[in-house]
């Protein structure tokens, strides 16, 4: 009987690992698949889309804030106003499902109205971009817990989605979307918590280059380069976002899992991200951008000091509340 009990007690500990190696081994043929796809895959060049002469970058949701007044959480969103439009990109996480959440109280605060929003680019289908797992799992997204009329917004998303009286636009490729205005496509990313197709927006920034804006980074930023260079035929001057690099940790965990880095970077469970990696890719980022403002929903701040130790005055640290600006007042340079 005490063997039979012990041997029940092992399958107990056991199980949960043998399945995660399940998954993981799963999720190891999936991520070769579409590597050797990624390889042997070509893609048209955009055509000339315009420029923009300004460019405002304002973070609406992020984990750092500029103000006490502000709300911050492990999610993402930005306010994105061109010479000729303004653009919601993704809409936070809103994790607790609050009223007003943490978006829409950070727009009270910083005077930004739904009916300014011309177009609405959702980088991913993750819950920490869509306003929450709620409507994440409908294939849709929120500003709040109630879906507003959002009037004759545009809408963009590199997947299928859904929204009560629009058309959701479904990015599969590089393309213009307005005057200076581009998506990188989908790129394609096989994680352990499933497959994602995370698209980046494109903005023609006059005189200078291409001004890329990222959500979460899960394409890679080797991949995320090569694609905008395979794309564009236009110069990379700067990033403005989220990279994915949550080393030693990350800011969401899940049932005492450390969510961002063992679930959603790096080669699996078994494999996440690590030091060698970032410094890497602080060395090629370092190359290759005039500027780099990045957030920290799922960055560690220990990575903020090493890209600031290496890039000084080309680097800056997103905050809520704290505009980035081109072509103005308090512009970057």
């Amino acid at each position: 009987m005490r063997r039979f009990l012990l041997i029940l007690l092992l399958l107990l500990l056991l199980g949960p690992l043998i399945g995660i190696a399940i998954v993981d081994g799963q999720r190891a043929k999936d991520a070769k698949r579409l590597d050797e796809a990624w390889a042997l895959a070509t893609v048209d060049k955009v055509p000339e889309f315009g420029t923009t002469r300004s460019l405002e970058v304002l973070p609406l949701v992020n984990w750092h804030s500029d103000r006490d007044d502000l709300r911050t959480e492990p999610g993402v969103s930005y306010l994105i106003r061109t010479d000729s439009e303004t653009i919601l990109f993704d809409l936070g996480f809103n994790r607790f499902g609050e009223t007003p959440s943490p978006l829409e109280h950070n727009m009270a605060r910083l005077g930004v109205e739904r009916s300014d929003i011309d177009t609405i680019f959702i980088s991913h289908l993750h819950r920490d971009h869509v306003g929450g797992v709620d409507w994440a799992r409908a294939r849709s997204f929120s500003f709040g817990t109630q879906q507003a009329d959002l009037g004759n917004a545009s809408v963009y998303s590199p997947t299928e989605m859904n929204y009560p009286g629009l058309t959701v636009q479904t990015v599969t490729s590089p393309r213009a979307l307005s005057n200076g205005i581009a998506s990188t496509g989908p790129i394609p990313r096989r994680l352990f918590i499933g497959q994602i197709d995370e698209q980046a927006l494109v903005i023609n920034l006059e005189g200078r280059g291409l001004v890329v804006i990222v959500g979460c980074g899960h394409q890679t930023v080797p991949k995320l380069l090569e694609r905008v260079e395979a794309a564009f035929d236009v110069p990379l001057y700067a990033i403005i976002g989220d990279l994915h690099y949550p080393v030693p940790e990350g800011r969401l965990y899940v049932a005492g899992i450390d969510a961002q880095r063992r679930l959603a970077s790096g080669n699996g469970v078994f494999a996440p991200i690590d030091q060698s990696i970032i410094e890497n890719e602080i060395e090629l980022l370092s190359r290759e951008l005039s500027f780099l403002a990045l957030g920290g929903h799922d960055t560690h701040d220990a990575v903020f000091d090493q890209f600031e130790d290496v890039l000084g005055e080309r680097f800056e640290r997103v905050k809520v509340g704290a505009p980035i600006k081109f072509g103005g007042p308090r512009e970057v340079q």
